[in-house]
């Protein structure tokens, strides 16, 4: 089982480029900026919406002094047009809706695949005849791999976390290959134990003491925080300060929070591998914080949980394994007998049922009912094994998950 993805590699910039990089942006925004403005002066004059081929011979035309590809120049009239199609489309349910209207003094620099090249070991971005191509030296890991790699778009994006250039590669990989039974892996997500997971003989829970510690942690420091900023003035020497502190105390645990994300997350996809699985199953609570009124500590859990960013990281990271992700309803999952169909709602972390005595881990019981709800059938016996735990510690990974080994495996 396999298919086509596309993956993304981050490529740093040499700050010593750091000048012809914003100058290249720049560049690109008063590409867009005049595209933006040429459309509005034509509509406002004429009361028509001129199309992107017309604008794009203009634009070319224009734009002969500015020192790029013209697939890179094309590329930011055709960024403005798919906001104005977005403009159109909201249109028709909103009137008060208004098209582009903000020039940009920066815009992301794009090169298309014509325009990128691999010499040796340096990324080659051509920035058109007679003008010097920008050329960036590659990771180690990527020499002599990407030479047969698909590479179908190259962007320059400003990183605000680490305050420096990057460039984004969209390159086209295909997803892993192994021979599977048709096998199920459901999943129940939770606020205690993000992923329980029952492939139809074991339940297998990832403990969440680590990642709920951390955003109980981030709630406090932001609450903190958030006090003493309205008690300053704004723009004073304290509040920027204050503000300063904020950004670096929340950049720090955002990046502690992916770290557990990402080592959870990949440790499961690498579990459902070796179960050969061909489906993960996943219980979909979208909407459930609509209806959540319990006490302020429980809220406010609730509100802070990341049940949307691990459904990503798991669907993202099974394609690049070769397993489908559907979502289905989790409703009732958690206080239904998986073994006579009773419901009952516990009132604590275990479940029992009061009509046949069958006892088991609650969340495990809402994994169960997924992965029998999804397959239409299936026999639950009365005793099962103990549920395993699984701990987050510095190695907690799946080995060959990572999206940069599988496309070094390809």
């Amino acid at each position: 089982m396999s298919g086509r993805l596309m993956l993304t590699i981050k490529i740093p910039v040499p700050s010593r480029l750091n000048q012809i990089a914003t100058q290249l942006n720049r560049g690109s925004g008063r590409i867009y900026s005049k595209t933006l403005s040429f459309v509005k002066k034509i509509h406002r004059k004429k009361s028509l919406w001129l199309s992107q081929n017309t604008v794009q011979k203009y634009i070319l035309r224009w734009a002969t002094d500015i020192p790029m590809h013209t697939h890179s120049k094309q590329a930011m009239v055709q960024q403005y047009f798919n906001a104005l199609k977005g403009y159109f489309a909201a249109k028709k349910s909103n009137e008060d809706a208004k098209p582009p209207f903000r020039t940009k003094k920066y815009m992301p620099t794009v090169w298309k695949a014509s325009a990128i090249h691999i010499k040796g070991t340096k990324l080659v971005l051509s920035n058109g005849r007679d003008n010097e191509p920008f050329a960036v030296p590659l990771p180690q890991t990527l020499i002599g791999w990407i030479n047969n790699a698909h590479i179908k778009l190259a962007k320059f994006v400003w990183d605000f976390r680490n305050r420096r250039c990057y460039i984004h590669l969209s390159i086209e990989v295909d997803g892993r290959n192994f021979e599977s039974n048709e096998t199920a892996v459901a999943v129940d997500l939770g606020v205690i134990h993000p992923i329980v997971a029952f492939d139809g003989e074991e339940v297998r829970i990832w403990n969440g003491g680590e990642l709920n510690a951390k955003l109980q942690y981030r709630h406090k420091r932001l609450s903190s925080l958030q006090q003493a900023l309205s008690r300053t003035k704004h723009g004073s020497k304290r509040c920027r300060k204050l503000l300063r502190t904020k950004r670096r105390i929340l950049r720090k645990l955002r990046n502690q929070l992916d770290d557990i994300l990402h080592k959870t997350t990949s440790n499961f996809v690498a579990w459902a591998v070796q179960q050969k699985a061909s489906k993960i199953v996943i219980g979909d609570v979208t909407g459930i914080r609509e209806c959540v009124n319990y006490n302020k500590v429980a809220n406010q859990k609730i509100h802070g949980w990341l049940f949307s960013r691990i459904a990503r990281l798991i669907e993202y990271k099974a394609k690049l394994a070769g397993i489908a992700v559907e979502n289905v309803s989790e409703e009732y999952t958690s206080q239904t007998c998986p073994v006579c169909r009773h419901r009952h709602k516990p009132a604590n972390r275990n479940f029992k049922c009061p009509k046949c005595g069958f006892k088991y881990h609650r969340d495990g019981v809402g994994a169960i009912n997924i992965h029998k709800k999804y397959l239409g059938y299936g026999q639950v016996v009365a005793v099962l094994a103990p549920a395993v735990g699984v701990r987050l510690n510095p190695h907690l990974r799946g080995h060959g998950l990572s999206p940069w080994k599988l496309a070094l495996s390809q």
